[in-house]
């Protein structure tokens, strides 16, 4: 229809004179509208397989295969928005320890999210442990018992280490109430020994050495007290051979020494637990390891007066009372009668 209309009003030209008869047609396409439809990309499939690694007390590692035409990754922890990715991994950081999560991944595109992928579950790792309190050592011959408060819960401590001179001697599993270990076997002389402890993150930095000795110097045997009072108590124990003296002390303080082998331990308080030990000193100034003993004081006695005569004496012979008076009525009756004798006899 344009190439008529077109046609005409060249003629109409012609026929004014305005264009020569010569001139061209010119077939002339005029669009008027043009349709362009663009198709958007479709969303990117679920991502899959993933995977969590390198977990740590605060952190984890998460990635997956990468998914074809995703552009970008958005990771949640616990159903929420962690963080977003242009690749198929992401760093968790800022968790907390031993503590539960989830994760999942959507991918992302111009066309829309992907469904989201399945959801994988992990725990993160209790606490590095710290350093346990010092242990305290008691020994017996050539064998050290080690004793030391355990770490708190939130550490979930799997076991304790043992050092012995610097060197690893035994591990001691985790047990209620203070954690114990026992030496054996050990040379004569100073040693050093520390505890470190370990859970399922790792082994945490040990403590604070403790030194103590072994000696082959016998201790004294057969410890007694053959008597004790109220502020007083009598001690005797086998001598060793070679001794050159004997030292005391109570609940860990030198109290005296003895060349024989007993002691007597005056000016104590009455109704008192006491922790006594005896060390055997060799004339080069080596000693044993202490023997110890624990002895009760006996009470005070009470002030003695008539009263608590009185009362002391019917308690142990609960009828007294009674006999005395049976027996002042017996003796009055015989003084009766026996002056009844002798004033008659008179008469």
């Amino acid at each position: 229809m344009n190439k008529y209309l077109c046609a005409v009003m060249m003629s109409i030209f012609m026929l004014w004179g305005a264009l020569p008869a010569y001139a061209e047609v010119i077939d002339v396409n005029i669009v008027t509208e043009t349709d362009v439809n663009i198709v958007p990309s479709p969303p990117p499939s679920k991502p899959t397989d993933i995977s969590v690694s390198a977990v740590t007390d605060t952190t984890a590692q998460v990635s997956w295969p990468a998914v074809t035409s995703a552009l970008q990754y958005t990771v949640y922890i616990n159903d929420q928005v962690y963080s977003g990715s242009n690749s198929p991994k992401a760093s968790i950081v800022g968790l907390t320890s031993d503590t539960d999560y989830s994760v999942f991944v959507i991918a992302n595109n111009t066309g829309g999210n992907s469904p989201q992928s399945t959801t994988v579950n992990f725990k993160t790792l209790p606490p590095i442990p710290i350093e346990p309190s010092v242990p305290k050592v008691t020994t017996t011959g050539t064998t050290a018992k080690l004793l030391w408060q355990p770490l708190a819960k939130i550490y979930n401590i799997t076991q304790y280490t043992v050092f012995l001179d610097g060197q690893v001697m035994t591990t001691a599993e985790t047990q209620t109430g203070m954690q114990t270990a026992t030496l054996n076997n050990l040379a004569a002389g100073s040693h050093s020994v520390s505890v470190s402890a370990t859970n399922d993150n790792r082994e945490g930095p040990q403590s604070q050495p403790v030194s103590f000795t072994i000696s082959t110097v016998p201790a004294p045997l057969g410890v007694q007290f053959y008597n004790k009072s109220a502020d007083t108590v009598w001690l005797s124990w086998q001598p060793v051979p070679g001794a050159s003296s004997y030292d005391l002390s109570i609940d860990g303080q030198q109290i005296g020494q003895s060349y024989q082998a007993s002691y007597i331990i005056q000016s104590l308080s009455p109704n008192t637990t006491y922790q006594i030990s005896i060390v055997t000193v060799m004339p080069d100034g080596e000693q044993s390891q202490g023997t110890n003993i624990s002895v009760q004081t006996e009470p005070s006695a009470p002030a003695m007066n008539v009263t608590n005569l009185k009362s002391k004496l019917f308690t142990y012979v609960p009828d007294l009372k009674m006999y005395l008076e049976i027996l002042f009525g017996i003796t009055a009756a015989l003084m009766i009668s026996n002056n009844l004798k002798v004033t008659l006899g008179r008469r």
